[in-house]
């Protein structure tokens, strides 16, 4: 087991991304803190794993830094000490460009998918310090590598998502700590055919491959088709582990080769 005897904090855990990634996180022999904006969906997802004194849930919105701070208090009440951050939480703006983008949209969205990581890393970084070791794993997308027909707001928060992560590894690396993103490419989860209503209300992770055309495939996708939540949750666990103590302050793509063409 790859992460036997570690705790995990994973927001963005009650769906898509975010609930593959701490399922897997599970399975890898870690304690693992859902964490999501809806709790009757953490609710559900929890209670079905059926799993007492390994998996425990809290419902926080992550632009909220008050919710953050009792979030990560609860989870080291629960876990005693938390090792592995993985910030999953976050909203799609649909393919708003400049001209549809609203003060008020690009503020939901940055608020949520930027300065809600910001927040846990914030809140948890003096834990982490005194431990004198830990994970941080911040879930961008391909669109903060690349500029692309995402949203205008989404593609800036992801972009600077990765700034996070690579300044922040600096200000931890000497304390034992690494951080790094992983950057999804097209992704079977619903965030995209969903996203007025999750502008409306709240939602889980970013990237979807449901209604991705075969055209766009074939024209962008080396490997031609899109990918699935439980191949992104590989690569974190895989970042999450001791196989990967010398890695820090990189973006990883998990894109099928879309950034190679």
């Amino acid at each position: 087991m790859l992460l036997k005897d570690k705790t995990a904090l994973i927001t963005g855990a009650g769906s898509g991304i975010g609930k593959s990634i701490a399922e897997k996180f599970l399975e890898e022999g870690c304690t693992v803190l859902f964490s999501d904006i809806s709790e009757k969906r953490l609710e559900e997802v929890v209670g079905n794993l059926n799993l007492k004194d390994i998996a425990y849930y809290y419902a926080a919105d992550v632009s909220n830094s008050n919710e953050v701070e009792y979030l990560i208090k609860y989870g080291i009440e629960k876990m005693n000490h938390i090792d592995i951050l993985v910030n999953c939480a976050g909203i799609y703006d649909g393919y708003a460009g400049i001209e549809e983008t609203s003060e008020e949209l690009w503020n939901k969205i940055i608020n949520i998918n930027l300065t809600g990581s910001f927040n846990t890393c914030k809140q948890i970084s003096k834990h982490l310090i005194e431990r004198g070791e830990g994970r941080v794993i911040n879930i961008s997308s391909v669109g903060g590598l690349k500029g692309s027909a995402d949203g205008l707001a989404y593609t800036a928060s992801k972009f600077g998502l990765i700034g996070l992560t690579k300044r922040l590894s600096i200000d931890l690396g000497k304390h034992g700590v690494t951080v790094n993103a992983v950057c999804p490419g097209v992704i079977k989860t619903n965030i995209r055919a969903n996203s007025q209503e999750i502008l409306a209300g709240d939602g889980p992770d970013m990237n979807n491959g449901v209604g991705v055309s075969e055209g766009f495939l074939q024209a962008n996708i080396p490997l031609l088709r899109s990918g699935e939540p439980h191949e992104i949750a590989s690569v974190v666990t895989f970042l999450a582990s001791e196989n990967a103590t010398y890695i820090t302050g990189q973006a990883i793509a998990v894109d099928g080769g879309w950034t190679a063409t």
